[in-house]
């Protein structure tokens, strides 16, 4: 069962009798972990010392991998002298390529693969590992370090699965906070009053504001904040270390405090964290996962998606002034991590915040960030003006939208909003309760193909609205939803009414990335071991499980243009008429050289001369990154392999093939 973006059904759809699996194997991060030389070869290094001391110990070497993925670590460890390798992987599909892997370069004579979770390794002459390991090796982190049960894995395998005196690869981490101000971030967490007119405010309501917001980690590319828009406050600072060899105990549950110099005056808004990876027992080898500002070599940082940097908001904000001493308090249970500055210095906060307000339940980071862009609010207002009058009905059509609150502000009559959603339809109400002192917003819980006049009081709609968003449109297309339903809302529509935005258009431009075209491209071999297994198993999942062109938030990954902007399709929201299948195609011209390894999709709106975009909100310069919009996704096309290309010489082909069912995009570079 699917939800059909376009129409907002659920339907069923046929699938490959493995389509989950392949679907987890395509939006894993196997390839990106691949891709990062850094990792691969810090890895390496530290096995390599590793295997070595156990040798001049004169000790047998007996390595366990845990969740060996492709089975690199283990080949690593294989072609470095181990006696023997166990590697622990529980994801069948990986685990049949690993054995593929290990085979193709020859080491299944060396390596055992087993399909279980570390914890479930037994130990003896008929288990898992005939007897107790003393190299570790694994990789179980995520963005948070902790989010995928690193702590629970070292410790129980330090316990059960090795012998004493044991070496441990990482031996140990830190985790880094260094806090920050920001009117940029705060803004895709707290939701800030709309001036829709003067006197005239949308109010967030006070359980809205008082809200500490979600504990879920939002992780991002941290190095692509421009560096004017936030303050950092305070110097980094280690919070907590974690020892992986059992030297120390690991704890699931820890609270750090500590008071710390404020750098600069503002207000303790956010806090960004990093944490870096000790490779070796002595620490010569470490692996920093920090924004390029942190690194030693900032212009030679890795670039890498499958760990990125955390940002989190601060449950209560404290004005600081230079020099003041600032008390940081964080957490961690076995899973997370979040942060505190109590006002009251025997105030402690033990379990993670969580939302009571439904915003950071129902709204994204970027539609948080959405609803408080100014520049886009501005031009909401000054569209509804053109059309809002005291005797307007009005219909808003878009999930959790603040767009009746600004036609009400601006003196309609009347305003509908359609909000079958629980959790939407709540928010909203919540909003009415504290903006709407004359009852004219009325909220519609039906789905608008269940409607009928008596939902709107029995008069005739002359003012449509949407913004347009949908929380299952995740491709820029996919807002054709709005085409749709303002098909299905015809009976209730007046003859003249009119609809903002008037029209719709999907845009592209071809562009050269650097470094985001790496999810998708085929590792080929890493420090010296073949993967083209990997890269079959890999490209077989997305073959099967994605579509062509996939939702990332450029703004994170930088790119320079190599075509002018261009349209694909056009949307006239103002006929009733929707096309329910179609086919377009074009030709480009390549405007400058450049590797062309992607094309990327957008939706503009219009309302007359007015434009909102969700695609570059500055001139395209040719050489120079584009500026994407930070609250909205894009579409991603990407080419297999990328293409060099000249202008003069090479020329874009698209062709989109649209049904309601399924939405396929073909692009092609060839000479002129």
């Amino acid at each position: 069962m699917t939800i059909n973006p376009i129409l907002g059904k659920r339907e069923w759809a046929v699938k490959d009798e493995y389509y989950d699996y392949y679907q987890e194997v395509a939006r894993s991060s196997y390839a990106d972990m691949l891709h990062d030389k850094e990792r691969n070869e810090k890895y390496h290094a530290a096995l390599k010392k590793a295997i070595k001391s156990m040798r001049d110990q004169g000790r047998a070497v007996k390595v366990l991998d845990i969740g060996t993925g492709t089975g690199l670590l283990s080949m690593m460890a294989a072609n470095a002298g181990a006696d023997s390798v166990v590697a622990c992987e529980m994801f069948q599909p990986v685990a049949k390529c690993a054995e593929d892997v290990i085979k193709q370069n020859g080491f299944e004579d060396k390596i055992k693969i087993v399909l279980k979770h570390s914890t479930d390794l037994t130990v003896g002459p008929e288990g898992d590992l005939k007897e107790k390991a003393n190299i570790l090796v694994a990789e179980v982190f995520d963005t948070e370090l902790i989010g995928e049960g690193a702590l629970k894995t070292f410790l129980h395998a330090g316990k059960y699965l090795l012998e004493p005196d044991s070496i441990v690869i990482p031996s140990a981490a830190s985790v880094y906070a260094q806090i920050v101000e920001s009117p940029l971030i705060s803004k895709w967490n707290t939701l800030f009053p709309v001036h829709v007119a003067p006197g005239k405010v949308i109010i967030p309501p006070k359980k809205v504001t008082s809200c500490h917001g979600s504990a879920a980690v939002h992780d991002v590319q941290m190095s692509q904040i421009p560096q004017d828009k936030f303050t950092r406050l305070t110097d980094p600072i280690c919070v907590f270390e974690f020892s992986f060899t059992g030297e120390k105990s690991i704890e699931m549950n820890e609270t750090f405090i500590k008071q710390v110099p404020s750098i600069a005056s503002g207000s303790c808004e956010i806090v960004f964290m990093w944490w870096t990876l000790k490779m070796d027992m002595d620490g010569d080898i470490i692996l920093n996962n920090g924004p390029k500002w942190v690194q030693p070599n900032p212009d030679k940082a890795q670039w890498r998606d499958h760990w990125m940097q955390a940002i989190y908001y601060l449950p209560e904000v404290l004005n600081v002034s230079a020099g003041d001493k600032i008390t940081l308090t964080a957490y961690h249970d076995e899973y997370s991590l979040w942060f505190a500055i109590p006002k009251a210095s025997n105030k402690k906060m033990t379990e993670s915040p969580t939302c009571n307000c439904l915003v950071h339940v129902t709204d994204s980071h970027a539609r948080i960030g959405m609803k408080n862009d100014t520049i886009r609010n501005d031009k909401y207002v000054a569209m509804l003006k053109k059309v809002i009058s005291p005797s307007s009905v009005c219909l808003s059509i878009s999930d959790g939208s603040l767009l009746p609150f600004m036609a009400a502000k601006l003196g309609a009559k009347k305003v509908f909003t359609i909000e079958p959603n629980h959790f939407h339809h709540n928010m909203i109400k919540s909003y009415i309760e504290d903006n709407d002192e004359n009852n004219i917003i009325k909220i519609i819980a039906k789905e608008p193909a269940n409607l009928s006049e008596e939902d709107f009081d029995m008069e005739k709609v002359d003012v449509l609205l949407t913004e347009p968003y949908f929380v299952n449109s995740i491709h820029p297309w996919e807002l054709m939803h709005f085409w749709h339903l303002r098909t299905l809302l015809a009976p209730y529509l007046a003859s003249n009414v009119s609809i903002i935005p008037e029209h719709g258009k999907l845009k592209g431009i071809a562009v050269d990335f650097e470094d985001l075209w790496k999810i998708r491209a085929p590792v080929k071999n890493a420090e010296g071991f073949n993967l083209s297994k990997f890269d079959e198993m890999i490209q077989r999942a997305i073959s099967i499980a994605d579509a062509s062109v996939e939702p990332h938030p450029v703004w994170e990954y930088p790119c320079t243009a190599l075509s002018e902007k261009f349209n694909l399709l056009e949307f006239d929201f103002s006929k009733s008429t929707f096309t329910n299948a179609f086919e377009v195609s074009g030709e480009i011209p390549i405007s400058s050289s450049g590797i062309c390894n992607a094309v990327v999709l957008w939706t503009d709106y219009n309302f007359e001369e007015m434009e909102i975009t969700t695609g570059p909100i500055q001139p395209i310069v040719p050489n120079h990154p584009i500026q994407w919009c930070m609250n909205s996704q894009q579409g991603v096309y990407f080419f297999h392999p990328p293409i060099s290309v000249i202008p003069e010489k090479h020329i874009l082909n698209f062709k989109i093939n649209f049904t309601i069912s399924n939405t396929t995009f073909v692009f092609t570079i060839e000479e002129r």
